[in-house]
């Protein structure tokens, strides 16, 4: 077990001297195992941080709240909660800017890449917010918590600064982390719906989980739809839209809603049990 190092400030409060130790959390069963073993087993940590996109599910963000109590009132510790400060139109409707070189300059943005790119949403969303956050509480030498499994061990990425517990220390599986959860009774409702959790768009979830999304979040769906017409109404104008799908295939909203209904139909096929989750927090 790691020990935790002597601290230090400066007067205006940044962090000097000092490795500091930060746990990432987005409220899925492997970040939230995660935090929740790192603070049970006594490994340092100085903050843990939320990145929020602003376009989680209502769902998340009340679960996110419920554990952030958890964690004040059993270790008194809270989570840090960054938000970006361009919203998902500034960035979907504004242009791409002209870069040397680049021969979409003028272009519109529109929606994230289904597959192939990197996602430009994430980057606005949690990476610049988190690195002007470090930049602000001045910390520079710091280690960072990533959640990720031993199922996937291939996602490890290359640096000293970042640390894989559930992969090198707790040796732990996505299957180990939602049996972890539901024995502590923490598990997260949005599992009734989905295998995974994300932002309620994200392109890179698959046509099961997007029917999810159809079928149980109305608001979110007809959200999509309506940028995805309001893009179309721009490159009817003469606008070049660099994406206006959010679907791989080119497929649109309307394609894809024929198909969840006719889906629907013939007994949702892509619906999951009615098993009752374990998520009252009651053995903690």
């Amino acid at each position: 077990m790691a020990r935790k190092p002597h601290s230090s400030r400066c007067k205006r409060g940044a962090i000097v001297n000092k490795t500091i130790y930060i746990a990432t959390i987005s409220g899925g069963k492997d970040s939230t195992a995660m935090c929740d073993l790192l603070l049970k087993n006594g490994y340092p940590v100085d903050y843990i941080v939320f990145k929020d996109t602003l376009h989680e599910f209502d769902e998340m963000y009340k679960y996110v709240k419920k554990v952030n109590e958890y964690f004040k009132l059993r270790y008194k510790k809270q989570i840090t909660f960054l938000k970006p400060t361009k919203t998902l139109e500034d960035m979907v409707y504004g242009k791409i800017s002209d870069r040397k070189g680049s021969t979409r300059a003028g272009q519109i943005r529109g929606l994230p890449m289904p597959i192939g790119y990197p996602c430009w949403w994430r980057r606005e969303a949690k990476n610049h917010p988190f690195d002007k956050w470090l930049k602000d509480k001045g910390i520079k030498e710091h280690k960072i918590y990533i959640g990720f499994t031993s199922d996937e061990p291939n996602r490890k990425m290359q640096g000293d600064n970042f640390l894989y517990p559930l992969i090198d220390d707790f040796k732990m599986s996505e299957k180990d982390c939602q049996e972890y959860l539901i024995n502590q009774e923490m598990e997260n409702p949005l599992y009734k719906h989905f295998t995974r959790t994300g932002c309620s768009f994200c392109p890179a979830q698959s046509d099961r989980s997007f029917y999810q999304v159809w079928k149980h979040y109305p608001k979110e769906w007809e959200y999509m739809k309506n940028m995805e017409k309001e893009l179309l109404k721009l490159e009817e104008r003469g606008e070049i839209i660099q994406n206006k799908h959010w679907f791989n295939g080119k497929r649109t909203c309307e394609e894809m809603e024929k198909h969840f209904i006719q889906v629907d139909k013939q007994g949702s096929l892509f619906d999951f049990s009615d098993e009752p989750l374990k998520d009252c927090f009651c053995k903690i």
